[in-house]
């Protein structure tokens, strides 16, 4: 006859609950724990990436603005822009009253053909000058050997007049041929000198032509510069003026900004700088367009900034960076220069707040 199992003993059949208490207290200890250690080596991960590749949101858009400076005075007869238009190169912006400047380029050059003209009337006389030159030269070695033999003469007299191998009126006639023959040569040399006089002066003229030829191109340039055009593809910003305005030499009358070219400038803690270089590449984001990444480089790191609170300043033209605390010294920030490799010239404006992140050492 079959004999029933044996059952088994209360304590094997069923788990005390002490039993289930400590295997969630230990799962509970294992979960804190490997929460600990994964937010420790997420941290490490964390500041390491940081630490390596410095992230600031201190940084703005950046771009060259030239101001448009007239190179020549006048009123503006015409302006060819408005503000904020887009421009290309060589297109005109403005024009400045001509009438001025071409009355001068109309008196450059007759004064330069009058000028021509008084220089071929001295080349067609410029053989007889040099006959006449030759012939008063030779006139004066006339004179001067007329005036030797004369003097010859004398000096063989005087001698004699005591002996009364000579008389007196012999003596006076050749002290007069003397005196006559000095005053010969005295004419002669006033006849050389104004032949020679005479043919330096196309000499004179031509060292003159130069100086006009010069005077005229001056002139046409001024002309030129009466038109304004664009020294670069940008766009026109802070116009303010309307035509009929007076344009100054050396005072701008509005901006030019440059959008061939762009920039992010980034303030950087000085901790930070020793892991960038320049062509260090770099991200920059846009707060008006988060979602677009733009690749960029480092061009330069600032070398100097001007100290807050510090009696004496360096020149003027140093970066100012303003501290984020007054109340508490914190680290400064250097500007560093990232360019743009692919700015979308729709988002790009002078000033727009961005940020900056450094990927790595310089690409080599």
């Amino acid at each position: 006859m079959h004999q029933p199992a044996t059952p088994l003993n209360k304590q094997d059949a069923v788990t005390s609950p002490g039993d289930h208490v400590e295997e969630r207290k230990f799962v509970r200890r294992l979960v804190s724990i490997a929460i600990v250690v994964s937010a420790v080596l997420i941290t490490l991960y964390v500041w390491g990436t940081i630490e390596r590749h410095p992230r600031t949101d201190d940084a703005a858009a950046r771009a060259n603005v030239v101001g448009v400076v007239p190179r020549v005075r006048g009123q503006i007869v015409r302006l060819a822009v408005r503000d904020n238009q887009l421009v290309k190169e060589g297109d005109l912006l403005f024009e400045i009253d001509p009438d001025d400047y071409e009355l001068a380029l109309e008196k450059a050059k007759s004064a330069l053909a009058a000028l021509d003209q008084q220089i071929e009337i001295g080349r067609a006389q410029d053989e007889e000058l040099k006959f006449g030159v030759k012939a008063a030269e030779a006139g004066v070695q006339r004179a001067t050997a007329q005036l030797k033999q004369s003097g010859d003469t004398l000096h063989r007299l005087e001698p004699l007049l005591p002996k009364h191998f000579a008389t007196a009126e012999q003596v006076d006639e050749a002290r007069t041929k003397v005196a006559v023959a000095a005053q010969e040569v005295t004419a002669e040399e006033q006849k050389l000198n104004q032949a020679r006089a005479q043919l330096s002066q196309l000499q004179t003229l031509l060292a003159q032509r130069p100086g006009a030829v010069a005077t005229v191109k001056q002139a046409e340039l001024d002309l030129s510069y009466c038109k304004v055009t664009a020294p670069f593809a940008g766009r026109v910003v802070n116009l303010n003026i309307s035509g009929g305005a007076y344009a100054s030499i050396g005072v701008p009358v509005f901006s030019l900004l440059d959008t061939t070219k762009w920039y992010v400038v980034a303030n950087f803690r000085e901790a930070e700088l020793r892991h960038m270089a320049p062509g260090s590449p770099a991200t920059v984001y846009l707060v008006s367009a988060p979602n677009q990444r733009f690749r960029g480089k480092v061009q330069g790191i600032g070398w100097a900034v001007t100290p807050e609170g510090e009696i004496d300043l360096p020149p003027a033209g140093v970066p100012y960076v303003k501290r984020e605390l007054n109340w508490v010294r914190v680290a400064q920030r250097f500007p560093v220069r990232i360019e743009v490799e692919n700015p979308d010239p729709n988002l790009f404006r002078m000033g727009a707040s961005a940020v900056a992140i450094i990927d790595g050492p310089p690409v080599r």
